[in-house]
């Protein structure tokens, strides 16, 4: 047994101890006085339920943070530069990878090419996602292997930018990434099980003892298993399988795996459009700063429509990625007439939705699944490609949660930081971290604090239908624990973003503790 002491407990003030067994709370205890087993003091911090990152990319994180980090450059010429850096050391020959770009940041908004990245090497393939992941910026070397050219054809459900030559400018969308990026040498065991590694140390340090991933590999799967296997694994994993008959077909034979505590095996991932940055998100109207433009479909309704009833009847909850109200509309119209709603379907990003499909949500028993700080990070573009008429149908938090709607928070990490705090302030304010814009965007929307932080706790368990054994501090329940250095409040949100984590739990044990520096 382990016995937490000298502790505030969120919601209940009337607890100072908790005791521990075998991964699970035995006993809320109302004193410090208290003798059993071994004895921590947690300092007077305060507990809160472990945070759950609903939706981001466990290896994608990791693979982040061993790449080029382009996130926050505000000039194609400082992404340039940052390149030309890193890449100084490198053989000949290597690809060089990276991510974070967004062209939105930059002077003139308009779309890097080729030819920029040619100026760098022509000696090395390169390959640079944009922040959203649904578009890629590539060199003239890494095209030539992949031979493409002016007679390319396109692709459905994807872009290739192309000059006035009809020669392909470097640019790829949604679908066309697959052109470049199935020439990228694959990665091998060794690499997941190191980058998996380097994103939970990174996780557990934001307090985070449990994340959905959002588009597992089989091969990701087996080292998660291995992991847990070498008592390695620090966060429990709630995967979503990818798309792809060789990853899922195996699973739907022998159906979800339910049983272990930290690796979930039953949920399937599937994208139907792309996203508002590059313009792939598939809207009803017009992008109206592109009156030709209505978005993509990466898969046709029909199609979808064949997965969800397949996965489904296999008893996989179904998971889509639909960010543009085209996309949201199609996906609730093929849950409504082929999903089993008991197993509690999701919308991935739920980003623009048009008002008369917000309670269709609740009548399917559909999970919106939000990341607050894309909001945040897109809010001053968000209307150039909505207009004013349907900037409201944005990001509807408010809207979902009247209509007792459960909310699930996440990051998308790499693209935006995993950080729950960053995304709780997010979610309560509706303002980055320089407080723009004063009283909030679109601040009708805003979540309260009780309900940002059950986002990311109870609702979110709820999603991952675990909502009998974690999201709260409550008997019998995982011991799984964030604990921070003060009480977060609404009074004063910024010092939501000033709290640290002072230890992270997971099923007892600490993780995570904050060593000062």
């Amino acid at each position: 047994m382990i016995l937490y002491t000298n502790c505030n407990v969120y919601g209940r003030p009337d607890i100072k101890s908790i005791l521990c067994n075998n991964g699970k709370i035995v006993q809320l205890l109302p004193s410090n006085n208290i003798n059993a087993g071994k004895k921590i003091n947690l300092n007077g911090g305060w507990v809160y339920p472990g945070f759950t990152d609903s939706h981001m990319h466990l290896t994608g994180l990791g693979f982040s943070l061993e790449s080029i980090d382009l996130v926050g450059e505000t000039s194609k010429e400082e992404a340039l530069q940052k390149i030309t850096e890193e890449i100084k050391n490198t053989p000949k020959g290597t690809w060089i990878i990276g991510r974070g770009w967004d062209q939105n940041k930059w002077k003139g908004k308009s779309y890097p090419t080729a030819k920029d990245l040619d100026l760098i090497s022509n000696e090395h393939p390169m390959v640079f996602r944009r922040i959203d992941g649904h578009a890629i910026w590539t060199n003239t070397i890494a095209m030539d292997i992949a031979t493409i050219d002016d007679k390319t054809e396109e692709v459905n459900g994807g872009i290739i930018l192309r000059d006035s030559s009809n020669i392909p400018s470097g640019i790829f969308i949604d679908n066309a990434l697959a052109l470049i990026e199935n020439h990228i040498p694959q990665k091998s065991k060794s690499d997941i099980h190191r980058q998996i590694l380097k994103a939970q140390k990174l996780l557990n340090k934001f307090g985070i003892t449990s994340i959905h991933d959002a588009g597992t590999s089989k091969q990701e799967i087996e080292v998660l298993k291995k992991m847990l296997e070498n008592d390695e694994l620090s966060i429990r994993v709630f995967t979503m399988i990818n798309n792809d008959p060789k990853e899922y077909e195996s699973f739907l034979k022998t159906g979800p795996e339910k049983d272990n505590p930290f690796i979930k095996i039953q949920a399937i991932k599937i994208y139907l459009d792309g996203a508002l940055g590059s313009r792939g998100a598939a809207l009803l109207e017009p992008y109206s700063d592109a009156p030709n433009e209505k978005g993509l479909l990466l898969l046709e309704s029909s199609e979808h429509k064949k997965l969800v009833a397949k996965f489904n009847k296999a008893n996989f909850q179904v998971n889509t990625h639909g960010i543009g109200d085209r996309a949201i509309k199609i996906i609730l119209d093929n849950y409504q007439e082929v999903a089993n709603s008991n197993l509690r379907n999701r919308i991935e990003h739920s980003q623009v939705v048009h008002n008369k499909d917000l309670p269709r949500f609740k009548e399917l028993n559909i999970i919106p699944a939000i990341q607050a700080t894309h909001c945040t990070s897109d809010m001053r573009w968000t209307e150039e490609r909505l207009g004013k008429s349907r900037i409201h149908q944005a990001y509807p938090w408010r809207s979902f949660i009247d209509l007792n709607i459960p909310v699930s928070g996440g990051s998308d990490a790499p693209i935006e930081t995993p950080d729950p705090l960053e995304g709780i302030y997010a979610s309560v304010t509706r303002q980055d971290k320089n407080g723009f814009p004063e009283g909030g965007w679109y601040s009708d929307q805003k979540m309260t604090l009780d309900e940002a932080i059950k986002s990311y706790t109870e609702w979110a368990s709820y999603a991952s239908h675990e909502e009998k054994v974690k999201g709260k501090i409550k008997e019998g329940f995982y011991a799984d624990f964030t604990v921070l250095d003060q009480e977060l409040s609404s009074n004063d949100p910024r010092m939501i973003l000033e709290t640290t984590v002072l230890f992270t739990i997971l099923n007892g044990n600490i993780v995570y503790q904050n060593d000062g520096k």
